[in-house]
Order: C-alpha cells, then sequence, then structure tokens
C-alpha cells in the first residue's frame, strides 16, 4: 500500500525525572530530509533519531520537534556570565564617549542576549535518556506512518480512478485508428476520381498509398505500451514498499507514448483524445508527488 508523505504524529513519555514529546511532521521531498528542533543540551541524541527515523521512512522532508521537560529544580544550572555582562557594558560606555551615541539600555534588551547566561547541564545518563526518547520516538512514528497510510489509501484510490480513465482513452484510440485508415482511403479516392475524370487509376497504385498512410499512422504499438504501462501502475499500487519513483518513470513513458501518438495523428477526434488523456496524466503526475 502506496504511503503519502505528508503526515503528523506525537509521542509523550513521562517519568518522575522529566516528560519527553517528540512531534514529526513531513510533506512531500525527493529525499529524506531531517530538520531538528532540539534543546542545546540534548544534541547527542540526534544522530541516534536519525538512525531511527531513516530505518522507517525513505522520503519526504521531515520536521522532528524534541522537547524534554524537566521536573527538578533548575536555580543551580543557570548563573550569570558576569565577565561578558562587564565588557558588554564597556562596550556600551567607549561606544557613548567615543561616538556620541545617546540613549539608554534597560533590563529587557540585556536578558534578550544570548551570552549572558551559562547553562550548566547535571550529569545525564544518556543511553537511560535515549531508551525513553526512543519510546517516545515510537510513538511518534507509529502515529505518522499512520497517518501517512490513511492518506496513502485515498490517493491510490484517487490514482485508480484516474487510471481507469486513461485506460477508458486507450480504448477508444483503438477503436478511432482504423476508421482514420477508411477514411483516409474514401477520401483519397475521391480526390483521386475528381482529378482524373473518370480515368481508370491502377488499384495497386491506390492500395500502395493507403498502405503507406496505415503505416505512418498507425498507432497500435504506442497503443500496446500504454496498456503494458497502465497496467505496471495498477500492480506497484499493491506493493508495501516505496513506490513514488517507479510511478515517476511510468508517467515518463506513458507520456512518451502518447505524445507519439499525437504526433502521427491527422484526425481531430484523435488529437483531442491525446489532450484529454494527457491532462489526466498530469492529474496523476500531480497526485504522486505526494506518494513514498
Amino acid at each position: 500500500m502506496a504511503l503519502s508523505m505528508t503526515g503528523y504524529g506525537r509521542g509523550v513519555f513521562t517519568s518522575e525525572d522529566y516528560t519527553i514529546t517528540i512531534d514529526l511532521k513531513s510533506i512531500n521531498h525527493r529525499y529524506l530530509e531531517l530538520y531538528f528542533k532540539i534543546p542545546k543540551n540534548y544534541n547527542f541524541l540526534e544522530d541516534k533519531i536519525r538512525r531511527e527515523i531513516s530505518g522507517k521512512i525513505s522520503r519526504g522532508k521531515v520536521e522532528i520537534s524534541v522537547i524534554i521537560e524537566q521536573f527538578s529544580s533548575i536555580e543551580d544550572q543557570v548563573e550569570l556570565n558576569q565577565s561578558f555582562m562587564r565588557s558588554y557594558l564597556k562596550i556600551i560606555g567607549e561606544l557613548k564617549e567615543n561616538f556620541g551615541i545617546e540613549g539608554e539600555i534597560d533590563l529587557k534588551t540585556i536578558v534578550a542576549l544570548p551570552e549572558l547566561f551559562e547553562y550548566h547541564q547535571p550529569d545525564i545518563d544518556q543511553e537511560k535518556l535515549f531508551e525513553n526518547v526512543r519510546q517516545a520516538l515510537d510513538m511518534a512514528l507509529h502515529s505518522l506512518i499512520d497517518n501517512r497510510k490513511t492518506e496513502g489509501k485515498g490517493l491510490c484510490r484517487d490514482v485508480r480512478e484516474k487510471l481507469a480513465t486513461l485506460e477508458n482513452y486507450r480504448m477508444t484510440l483503438l477503436a478511432r485508428a482504423p476508421k482514420v485508415v477508411a477514411a483516409y482511403q474514401e477520401k483519397l479516392a475521391k480526390r483521386i476520381g475528381e482529378l482524373t475524370e473518370g480515368i481508370e487509376v491502377d488499384p495497386s497504385r491506390l492500395a500502395t498509398e493507403i498502405a503507406i498512410f496505415a503505416d505512418k499512422s498507425d498507432i497500435t504499438e504506442e497503443l500496446v505500451r500504454i496498456e503494458s504501462h497502465l497496467g505496471q501502475f495498477q500492480q506497484i499500487l499493491e506493493i508495501t514498499e516505496p513506490i513514488g519513483r517507479r510511478m515517476d518513470f511510468l508517467i515518463q513513458e506513458l507520456n512518451r507514448e502518447i505524445n507519439t501518438v499525437g504526433s502521427k495523428a491527422s484526425d481531430i477526434t484523435i488529437a483531442q483524445l491525446v489532450i484529454n488523456f494527457k491532462a489526466e496524466l498530469e492529474k496523476i503526475r500531480e497526485q504522486i508527488q505526494n506518494i513514498e
């Protein structure tokens, strides 16, 4: 079953020490790209989380938000960077004195400086923390994948409907092609009759001209290949592994075949069917951009 690349999942783990919340949000992308929002003190988790996600998702842009809320007091974990503060105020004074800059700084401006505070993370049991993070991550991944499956079912259903429409166009083209040759034969005979004014024309010459036209306008091979590609499309929709790239390839092949049919067409009906076929094919192409 095809998976959509769009989805959302959340996982939460709670213990007496902290609550871990992981949010995963994915959108379509040609490759797998992971973007992390994780507290600086827990950057060591990033590679481990990346491996876990890469093992279960193959395509899409995934945003990973990790929030770890500790229940223990943090009073001893934050200190004022007095050295930075002294240097900062000294530079402010020099700016005023040397360049005549006026104005005052307030507390709001000062506390917004990221260098003002030093954070001291207590010793962390990294392995234990990651095991807990993994539990939240597994929940988030399970939710995300379920979400992608649900949307993928809807996409597959829509693609199948459009494939049925393409098959109807193909069958109509197949039925129309012989009529084009017959119409050309009738038109050619009438035209020759008008030009020769009743003079008998060698039937073999007429047959040769019709055969040449029939060969040039024959779209049987293209329609057979289109039938094969549509059948392959239906088959890969049932595959459980990622299928987006295979679909991209089949879209290119179908587009090439129908373009050839269009280039051979000397019939208004066939030309219109080709236009309709390509329009429906473009709708499928847009849909599968979101399939993993």
